[in-house]
């Protein structure tokens, strides 16, 4: 039964650098139109009572929604689905004021996922975000004061004209605020990005140390990695984010939205303006049986826990040592076969992509 739901925000009071989500300066369109639409393709889902568990809404900026538009949505969600087990919402520090916090304490948000990305003015600056140190305090200050404790911080590391010192300085902040769920992500350039286009390199190198340095400075101030980038307090892992890691299924609605209901991954129209005219034409992509164990050890390999030799079998109807036995021999003090789990070492973690590559 599929139990999480995504749902998508397109709309952006500016365009950061390197973003290349699916997004659009929202004072072009309709947004209170954008809502009504997207609870029209929830509703064609046809989603079973009690069977949703936990809802993200991600985008673009949630929190760029008035008002008036957020509170039509939340209510919504909070009628159709009352009993989630995690409701977060993604925000920007600057769009996050105390009314806009209040709807969604009232409407059941239960977790804010807040773009903190950098503690560092003259980067942010560079990365094109339109907040400071100053406001990423006063964001967590006020979503504490409406009683949102589950507080997770998205940082990237690795940008131009950091230091190590620079991102151990981020982790020092983010650390000083108590969140209680931490996100580092390492700086991608992606075509058609402002960075893309300009041809921006980062080094391999700089980004692996820089990592390993944020890895154990979060350890000894008590945050636990359980996924790559992802950093938690004991009990405040992300509920929601492991059904993309666990490559289970799961709805995901609104412009650009990719979703999974086995066998088709989809993902729907790109076009704010089609989609406004409830045109949402989807691209679908069946998985083949070839590709589905290839997609199943890339997602759960990013887990610090791995998998189960249970689940494998499970999924596939075959031994998963039967089938690796011999790699996972070359792959000894990588690859870690032990009490029914397989999981990748702790300390290699960083570099699973080759790891992957030498089991398959």
């Amino acid at each position: 039964m599929i139990s999480a739901l995504y749902l998508h925000i397109p709309f952006c009071d500016h365009i950061c650098v390197y973003c290349d989500f699916p997004k659009v300066l929202g004072r072009f369109f309709d947004k209170s139109l954008y809502i009504e639409r997207l609870i029209e393709e929830i509703e064609s889902l046809k989603i079973q009572d009690g069977s949703l568990k936990t809802i993200y809404i991600g985008g673009g900026t949630p929190s760029s929604l008035s008002e008036e538009e957020l509170e039509r949505l939340l209510s919504y969600l909070k009628k159709r689905f009352p009993n989630l087990d995690e409701f977060t919402i993604e925000a920007n520090p600057e769009s996050l004021d105390e009314r806009k916090l209040s709807i969604m304490k009232r409407n059941g948000i239960d977790r804010i996922s807040l773009g903190a990305e950098s503690g560092n003015d003259a980067i942010l600056a560079k990365m094109g975000r339109a907040h400071s140190r100053k406001d990423i305090v006063l964001a967590v200050e006020r979503t504490r004061a409406q009683g949102i404790e589950n507080i997770n911080l998205d940082f990237i590391y690795g940008y131009p004209g950091e230091s190590l010192p620079d991102a151990l300085d981020d982790v020092s902040f983010a650390v000083s605020l108590k969140p209680k769920h931490l996100s580092f992500y390492s700086l991608q350039v992606e075509e058609g990005t402002r960075l893309g286009l300009e041809r921006t390199k980062v080094d391999d190198d700089d980004l692996a140390n820089a990592y390993d340095a944020i890895v154990k400075a979060l350890s000894a101030k008590g945050y636990r990695r359980y996924e790559i980038s992802n950093f938690a307090l004991p009990g405040y892992e992300s509920k929601h984010n492991p059904t993309y890691w666990r490559n289970e299924e799961y709805y995901a609605c609104g412009v650009g939205a990719s979703g999974f209901i086995s066998p088709v991954r989809y993902r729907n129209t790109l076009s704010v303006t089609s989609y406004l005219q409830g045109k949402n034409r989807r691209v679908e992509e069946t998985v083949k049986e070839s590709e589905k164990e290839l997609e199943f050890l890339m997602l759960n390999l990013r887990l610090e826990e791995g998998f189960s030799l249970e689940e494998y079998e499970r999924r596939f109807r075959r031994d998963f040592l039967s089938v690796h036995g011999e790699a996972v021999k070359r792959l000894a003090g990588r690859l870690v076969v032990k009490n029914g789990r397989v999981c990748i070492h702790p300390d290699f973690l960083y570099v699973m992509d080759g790891i992957l590559l030498e089991l398959i």
